[in-house]
C-alpha cells in the first residue's frame, strides 16, 4: 500500500499541472517542495514557500556540518529540506513521519532535492516501542493527524490505522546521539519525551507543545538543568511553565 502511494505520486509529480499536485521553490532555500494544492492551502498564494520560515531559521541555526538530526514528525519535509543543507554531507537527518501519504511526499521531496543524507521513517514515536491507533485526518492532508482521538475532535474526518511507534532509547541506540531533536507530534510531545531515559549530553531540543503538554515539557527539562527559550517571535527566555502560550515552539538547551 504505502509503495502503491509512493508510486502514484511520483507519476503524478510528472505531471503536475494537470493534477492537484504541485511544486514550489522554498523561499531562502535552494530547494523545491512537492504537495497537494488543496492540502495546503498557505502555500496557495505564496510565490514561493514561506512555512514557518522563522521557526525554521532559528533551530537550523544550532545544527552543524556533520551533526546527527532527529526530525520526528517531518510531515512532507517541510523542515527536512532545510536541515539537510545545514548538516551538509557529512551530517545525517533521519526523518520520522507516521501517516503514509505524508511519508511518500517526504521521501519523493528528499529524493527529488538529492538530499542524501536525510534518511526517512515511516513510523512515530511514543513512549515504548509498540503498535497503536493513529488518526488520520484526511482533510488536511495528515496536517492534523495524531495519536490522540481529543486532538482531533473538532476537525476530524478522516480513517484510523495502527502504526508502529519507537521510543527514543531505540532511535539512539540505532542511530547515535543525536545533536539536535525536532519534535512536532501534533499533542504527543510528552509521551515521545517519556521514551528517553538515556543521558544526551550537548543535545538541543526544539519542541512545539500545545497546552496540554506545556507543563510536563517544562519540567522535565528544567529540571535536568536546561534552559527555555520561547522562540515564535524575539527569543525570549522562560522561567515559569505559565509563561508558555498554548501553543509555542521552544528550544531547549543546556
Amino acid at each position: 500500500m504505502k509503495k502503491t502511494v509512493y508510486d502514484l505520486v511520483s507519476k503524478a509529480v510528472k505531471t503536475f499541472s494537470k493534477s492537484d499536485i504541485v511544486a514550489k521553490k522554498i523561499n531562502n532555500h535552494n530547494k523545491v517542495l512537492y504537495y497537494e494544492r488543496s492540502q495546503h492551502l498557505t502555500f496557495l498564494f505564496q510565490k514561493q514557500i514561506q512555512y514557518e520560515e522563522h521557526i525554521q531559521n532559528k533551530i537550523k541555526a544550532y545544527i552543524k556540518p556533520g551533526d546527527i538530526v532527529f526530525d520526528i514528525g517531518a510531515n512532507i519535509g517541510q523542515y527536512a529540506l532545510p536541515f539537510s543543507e545545514a548538516a551538509g554531507i557529512s551530517g545525517t537527518v533521519y526523518s520520522f513521519e507516521p501517516d503514509f501519504k505524508n511519508y511518500a511526499f517526504l521521501q519523493f521531496n528528499t529524493n527529488i532535492n538529492k538530499c542524501t543524507n536525510v534518511k526517512c521513517f515511516n513510523y512515530g514515536l511514543g513512549k515504548e516501542n509498540t503498535q497503536q491507533e493513529f488518526f488520520r485526518d484526511t482533510e488536511t492532508g495528515g496536517r492534523k493527524g495524531s495519536f490522540k482521538r481529543k486532538f482531533v475532535e473538532d476537525s476530524f474526518k478522516g480513517f484510523t490505522e495502527n502504526v508502529t511507534l519507537k521510543s527514543l532509547d531505540a532511535l539512539v541506540t540505532e542511530f547515535g546521539q543525536p545533536n539536535l531533536i525536532k519534535i512536532d507530534a501534533e499533542g504527543c510531545e510528552d509521551d515521545i519525551i517519556s521514551g528517553l531515559s538515556i543521558d544526551l549530553q550537548d543535545c538541543i531540543f526544539a519542541v512545539e507543545v500545545r497546552e496540554d503538554t506545556k507543563h510536563f515539557i517544562f519540567d522535565y527539562f528544567t529540571q535536568k538543568g536546561y534552559d527555555c527559550i520561547w522562540i515564535d517571535h524575539k527569543d525570549r527566555p522562560i522561567n515559569n511553565a505559565e509563561d508558555i502560550p498554548s501553543y509555542a515552539n521552544l528550544i531547549l538547551k543546556k
